[in-house]
């Protein structure tokens, strides 16, 4: 499944599960990505880190404390240490023993049914074994088609773009920028990913006129009417069952 990028009349918006369906279960986690394909999730934008002896795992924070019974940095685990722990508990009992996923299996999982949107959890401490090993795991798991590689710092994303020039890139930002166009263009990217009160429709027309696509947070259906109208691509959120309600309410679902 090759992803789409521009919404159309007669498609889209395209729904975006923040972690998985992260309000369903726990975030990061194969039981996340299964509720959020069982529910019609175009992509997840899911988080990957780098462990000790250099294997990437889904996990959104520096530490394994918030989503898992262990601590510390995953930077200072390794595979199997993480993969003793119990990512599922603290989210339901139901979700107990639920493991954290490596990106290798993830990928095997999908195998293309549901597309990635791969944050990279590569800073402020940079592993040069990172993005090499990203890019290896994509290519082994050819899932080049169906991921798209994501981040904060559009350094790394313009060394991606470098390696892999044909790959789909997402630059992810804090602000308002003062030209969308050049920042996405100037890191190779393709899609833009901004903060809800980011999103308004003149820069959505610059985006758009520049060849490009943009996503936010849907926080309502209220506010998914104002997204739509202004032509966002992508609605994201931990609640796809939101979405879901949001594009029917459109005429979408």
């Amino acid at each position: 499944m090759a992803i789409q990028f521009f919404a159309s009349d007669k498609a889209g918006p395209f729904i975006s599960a923040h972690r998985g369906y992260s309000s369903a279960a726990p975030e990061n986690t194969i039981p996340a990505l299964e509720a959020a394909l069982a529910l019609g999730a175009h992509v997840a934008e899911v988080d990957v880190r780098l462990t000790r002896d250099g294997h990437l795992v889904l996990m959104h924070d520096r530490t394994l404390n918030r989503t898992t019974d262990g601590s510390g940095p995953v930077a200072d685990a390794t595979l199997e240490e993480v993969r003793q722990l119990d990512a599922g508990s603290w989210f339901d009992r139901k979700f107990a023993g639920t493991k954290v996923p490596t990106l290798d299996e993830t990928l095997a999982w999908s195998k293309g049914r549901l597309g990635f949107l791969l944050e990279l959890k590569n800073y402020p401490a940079r592993d040069p074994r990172f993005v090499p090993e990203v890019i290896a795991c994509v290519k082994r798991n050819r899932a080049s088609d169906f991921v798209v590689i994501a981040g904060f710092d559009h350094g790394t994303m313009k060394e991606v773009h470098e390696l892999e020039p044909s790959w789909n890139l997402e630059i992810i930002t804090h602000c308002r920028m003062a030209d969308w166009v050049h920042e996405a263009k100037a890191a190779g990217s393709v899609l833009i990913s901004m903060e809800p009160e980011f999103a308004v429709k003149p820069d959505i027309d610059a985006i758009h006129k520049g060849g490009l696509s943009a996503l936010t947070t849907l926080l309502s259906l209220e506010h998914g009417r104002e997204l739509f109208d202004m032509g966002i691509d992508f609605f994201e959120s931990d609640d796809v069952q939101l979405v879901r309600d949001t594009l029917k309410a459109l005429g979408r679902g």
